[in-house]
């Protein structure tokens, strides 16, 4: 579910995503329950038939001791499900020792209650002498009835994250389709087209041929890198800010009072970020900025910075006092679109942040996870 925090002593609007089981893992849960309840249903099934055909002269007490003794299994195999779950982040290389010790406390523990329950069933004495052959026969078949369930869990958790994980590409791509058409559609507004060529056909008739000659180069290349970038991947984080960088030149024609501010350490030019994430945010800081400030006073701000593990780039600009709503310049729309491709891609672990500051300054921060592109 998406959430928005609003803070009105700060000014500070918090944008989060917090996931919410789906039909998927609703699935996945009820298909581990059937998985588990079979495993010990049939295993006690098979016994109590053994049992009947063998005429056992007290087969209702045997039969509630089974029961039992199901139970107790199905309790077992919970406790190594909640191991299961906690070490879910970890390499397949630090879990093995850890659940084929798990498979063998269990597969211990469940022998000793099965001889106790059976020897109370039969009514026979109960022998704690302790014979070492005894005690492996009776541990290698039931630690190997454990890790056989485990394997099967295992099974169908790999089932239905490979299930997730197409389900999570299919929408990334969705998402990044819709992003792309979005860039193509502003490319091709006619506003943007009409003020553009204007602006490059008022160069030439006051004879500034070399201005509207760079004006002409700047709009091929923005539309050249544009129509070439795969949404469907990251790039660079450089890549991502010279193509916002190419976009505010050509605004600039609109507004040549328009500073542009750009922070990115060397560092960080390599860090991995969706494709167009950026552009419906600066597109905002021009129309929604830009747009309403008088002329000298129009900027647009982008820097990058790291902390451990994590990326924050940060859009900022100036903003008319006047514009906006209790605290937001413009609308949503752009917001929403860069919050929901943050959490169909990173899910919790990104964050879309905004302020409005003094000085009729309007900042959006993203924090996401740090990688680097290849």
């Amino acid at each position: 579910m998406n959430q928005v925090a609003a803070f009105p002593s700060t000014g500070v609007y918090e944008v989060a995503t917090a996931g919410r089981p789906g039909s998927l893992e609703r699935q996945r849960r009820q298909a581990i329950l059937w998985l588990t309840g079979a495993f010990w249903g049939l295993h006690t099934l098979a016994l109590w038939i053994a049992d009947l055909l063998d005429h056992h002269p007290h087969l209702l007490r045997v039969t509630a001791v089974r029961l039992m003794l199901m139970a107790i299994g199905l309790a077992l195999c919970f406790g190594i499900h909640m191991i299961l779950q906690k070490l879910s982040r970890r390499a397949w290389r630090q879990k093995a020792p850890i659940v084929f010790f798990a498979s063998l406390v269990a597969a211990e523990f469940f022998a000793w209650c099965t001889y106790f329950a059976l020897v109370y069933a039969k009514g026979e004495p109960v022998q704690l002498a302790i014979d070492g052959s005894a005690v492996i026969r009776t541990l290698v078949p039931w630690t190997w009835f454990f890790l056989a369930w485990v394997g099967l869990y295992l099974a169908v958790q790999y089932g239905f994250e490979a299930r997730a994980e197409e389900r999570r590409s299919a929408q990334l791509r969705t998402m990044a389709q819709a992003a792309k058409l979005q860039a193509l559609h502003y490319q091709i507004n006619p506003h943007f087209l009409f003020n553009s060529f204007n602006a490059v056909s008022a160069l030439i008739l006051d004879g500034r041929a070399d201005d509207a000659n760079a004006m002409v180069e700047r709009l091929a290349g923005f539309f050249r890198v544009n129509l070439a970038t795969n949404p469907d991947v990251d790039i660079s984080l450089a890549e991502e800010v010279a193509l916002q960088a190419t976009y505010l030149e050509i605004e600039r024609t609109r507004y040549p009072d328009l500073e542009i501010r750009i922070d990115l350490p060397p560092a960080l030019g390599r860090a991995a970020v969706p494709a167009f994430l950026l552009q419906p945010l600066v597109e905002n800081a021009v129309k929604h900025g830009a747009g309403t400030v008088g002329a000298g006073d129009a900027w647009i701000a982008i820097s990058a910075r790291e902390e451990p593990g994590r990326l924050k780039v940060v859009v900022e600009n100036s903003c008319s006092s006047a514009s906006g709503r209790a605290g937001v310049c413009g609308t949503h729309t752009g917001l929403r679109n860069v919050r929901d491709r943050l959490s169909n891609r990173f899910g919790a672990d990104a964050k879309l942040s905004i302020e409005r500051l003094p000085a009729s300054r309007f900042r959006v921060t993203l924090e996401l996870p740090l990688g680097y592109a290849r």
